[in-house]
């Protein structure tokens, strides 16, 4: 008996060996939430030169190969920052991107900044369901690449949340349309011009995983925002949704095959790899990046403190709400979870590192707000709150915060708002460099 199983897993072997040598195999490389780290830097993961030297041996292995990206590129370290995301780009370019999608972040600078990345872009920064003032679409929808005889469609899904989560003003006039409806409406398009339908969204999991369950015939959702690292495929209803974490630490890796004569595409399957130091760079890459830091503060990488543990983003973001107290001689500090994008790493602390908790050029501002209303933001799961009085619920107290939060409404009722000129990012700096590190600064 275990001789004719032994043999009959011999056959299947054979068989599915031969179905997969009669197909042509396609790789799809990816990324997401690069969040402008260009370099590796400080945990010494990630890197857009060590990315570009693994795609380039990947294509050299299967020429059938695309390299895609799921938004959120163009923010989140100095280099973006003072490029205006341009830098991120330029380099994305020399990687060798096939096709983006926009992120949220893509318009944190308004959306005349957002099209400046697609005039500067080598690849298709994609999104189907993006309409400009005039109803017309804002950006390329799709995209199709003819990989050997297969023709795969890649369909990008913006962020219908975007709205919320950038300066309203900056994007005046844009809609941001829900997704399904527009993702039929291509898939009707599409009909004929293509193999394959995939999507390349920024919408986070929990809304990719509701599209798999209204789609059909879309076998792919290579996704973005949560940033979470999926080793491998998660299906939903016999959709495969793939994610690679965030910063370029993992590039993400889909094998499959293309049938051309039953027009089918067969074995997937998926894996992250890990960008780390042991992978050497593509040197013109990482000479194109040194070339483009040249725009860079000179003293970005002093030494302006240490610290002995990792800090958390939890604890930097109370931190902050205290030190945004302390500058406006407030009674409250409050800063948004979704403001302090990193946590600080044990060891040196420089200038560039504060640039990734802080990216954005938001200013400092005081206001004043109802106990009552203050009473109903306490318990909000998105904010930080520094320590304070009692809140009354018939008395005003003032508030130190940033003034994103105030553009984005987020204290309705706030009233003789004052904005200071220094940058908090700047504030931070002088508070670690005064203190050598993260510490306590207010009495206890």
């Amino acid at each position: 008996m275990k001789k004719k199983l032994v043999f009959l897993f011999f056959l299947l072997g054979i068989f599915l060996g031969c179905s997969r040598s009669s197909g042509e195999k396609i790789t799809i490389l990816f990324t997401n939430d690069l969040q402008g780290r260009a370099v590796p830097y400080p945990e010494k993961r990630g890197g857009l030169a060590r990315i570009a030297q693994v795609v380039k041996e990947i294509r050299a292995e299967n020429p059938n190969t695309i390299l895609l990206d799921a938004g959120d590129f163009s923010v989140g370290s100095a280099l973006a920052t003072h490029s205006r995301g341009e830098a991120i780009v330029r380099i994305m370019n020399a990687v060798g991107y096939s096709a983006g999608v926009y992120g949220n972040h893509e318009f944190d600078l308004g959306k005349e900044q957002a099209r400046r990345y697609q005039e500067i872009a080598r690849f298709p920064i994609l999104a189907c369901n993006l309409r400009d003032e005039q109803g017309r679409a804002f950006a390329p929808e799709y995209a199709i690449f003819q990989l050997g005889s297969f023709r795969l469609a890649v369909v990008g899904v913006a962020n219908p949340r975007t709205p919320n989560l950038v300066n309203p003003s900056g994007i005046s006039g844009l809609s941001f349309l829900p997704a399904e409806a527009e993702v039929r409406r291509v898939q009707h398009q599409l009909s004929g011009k293509a193999d394959l339908i995939i999507l390349l969204t920024h919408q986070g999991i929990a809304e990719d995983t509701k599209l798999a369950y209204q789609l059909k015939a879309i076998p792919l959702i290579i996704g973005g925002h949560s940033e979470i690292a999926i080793n491998g495929l998660r299906k939903v209803k016999g959709v495969k949704i793939a994610q690679a974490g965030h910063f370029g630490w993992w590039l993400g890796r889909i094998d499959f095959y293309w049938h051309p004569k039953e027009k089918k595409a067969s074995g997937f399957k998926a894996r992250l790899i890990k960008i780390t130091k042991r992978i050497p760079p593509d040197p013109e890459v990482e000479k194109l990046i040194l070339e483009q830091e040249k725009i860079l503060p000179r003293n970005i990488d002093r030494v302006i403190g240490r610290t002995w543990r990792t800090l958390s983003k939890d604890y930097l973001g109370y931190w902050l709400a205290e030190l945004l107290k302390k500058y406006t001689g407030s009674e409250f500090g409050i800063i948004n979870t979704g403001g302090v994008r990193s946590k600080i790493f044990r060891g040196k602390i420089t200038p560039r590192m504060i640039y990734y908790v802080m990216p954005f050029q938001d200013r400092v501002c005081k206001f004043e707000l109802s106990g009552k209303k203050l009473l109903r933001l306490k318990p909000a799961r998105h904010l930080y709150f520094s320590r304070g009085p009692g809140i009354e619920w018939d008395r005003s107290y003032q508030v130190g915060s940033i003034d994103f939060l105030l553009k984005i409404n987020e204290f309705p009722g706030a009233e003789t708002p004052v904005i200071y000129p220094e940058l908090f990012r700047d504030i931070i700096i002088k508070q670690i460099e005064q203190n050598r590190g993260i510490k306590f600064f207010w009495a206890k």
